[in-house]
């Protein structure tokens, strides 16, 4: 997994952005697909801690290791598939209605 992190941090914001609407693209069809009537989209805010002293990290609240630099994103999930079909990042300690309603407009 690292050597694709290293190589997906090599790429430019154009490039990020077109890898970002393959994955949603995917997702899409295995959707549509499936042909089921309805579609349920999750939303989530989930804390992701880390060890680093990264870029767009902050102490919040993390309620099993109080003090850990964390990463704050929103995900949006399709339930019936458990497939991931966007991810918004979110720079510092968020709330997980910071920024969501506009996430929830692009995806929908």
């Amino acid at each position: 997994m690292s050597t694709v992190s290293r190589q997906l941090g090599n790429l430019d914001d154009r490039n990020v952005s077109n890898v970002e609407k393959l994955q949603q693209r995917m997702v899409l069809e295995t959707v549509a697909h499936k042909q089921q009537a309805r579609v349920t989209l999750d939303f989530d805010g989930p804390v992701l801690g880390t060890c680093r002293h990264a870029e767009s990290v902050a102490i919040g609240f993390n309620r099993k290791k109080k003090g850990q630099r964390s990463y704050y994103p929103l995900y949006c999930t399709i339930a019936q598939t458990a497939q991931v079909l966007a991810v918004h990042h979110r720079s510092g300690n968020r709330h997980d209605s910071i920024e969501a309603l506009a996430f929830i407009r692009q995806c929908i």
